[in-house]
């Protein structure tokens, strides 16, 4: 049986920091190609819109600070697996909100858990890999980053062409 070493322990770590920060990204982008898709299934108005999409970056936003301090005080890894927890949840329950108010409500809520999740992130990486391997680790995290946010709104647009949603045989 294959033990894991810290090496590869190190890299999976940040494995899964970048997936977490990844499903931020996406999240902030793929809601502006699904904006006019909820326009028309949750009958929303320009306003319930700006909400929906300008909440999140709202919580996030005035959250970090906030959420940087409780990784000092708690410890990074239990505000992050804290911060991806409530992400998650919060990203199912806006899959389906039934309203244009519980949408802005959840992603309000995903925005704070954002926040919580976030800078835990780059602080991880930084306590995981030595000053020599720091390099190599935050040459993966920048690249990683600028992908996800530039595939964000293409899956955006795949996600409301395929429209899950919908009855079958509809």
């Amino acid at each position: 049986m294959r033990t894991t070493s810290a090496c590869d322990r190190r890299w999976l770590i940040l494995a899964v920091i970048l997936a977490a920060e990844c499903m931020d990204l996406l999240d902030a982008t793929i809601v502006n190609v699904a904006a006019p898709a909820m326009r028309n299934d949750l009958h929303a108005s320009s306003t319930a819109l700006q909400w929906i999409v300008g909440g999140y970056a709202l919580a996030v936003a005035c959250g970090l600070i906030i959420g940087g301090r409780l990784g000092d005080l708690y410890g990074r890894r239990r505000m992050f697996l804290l911060g991806t927890l409530g992400f998650t949840t919060a990203s199912l329950l806006c899959a389906i909100a039934p309203t244009t108010g519980a949408l802005v409500a959840f992603r309000l809520a995903q925005g704070a858990a954002a926040a919580v999740m976030l800078p835990q992130g780059l602080g991880v990486i930084r306590e995981v890999f030595p000053p020599k391997e720091m390099g190599k680790a935050f040459g993966v995290f920048g690249p990683v980053m600028g992908s996800a946010a530039a595939v964000g709104p293409i899956l955006g647009g795949v996600l409301v062409d395929l429209d899950l949603a919908a009855p079958v045989g509809g």
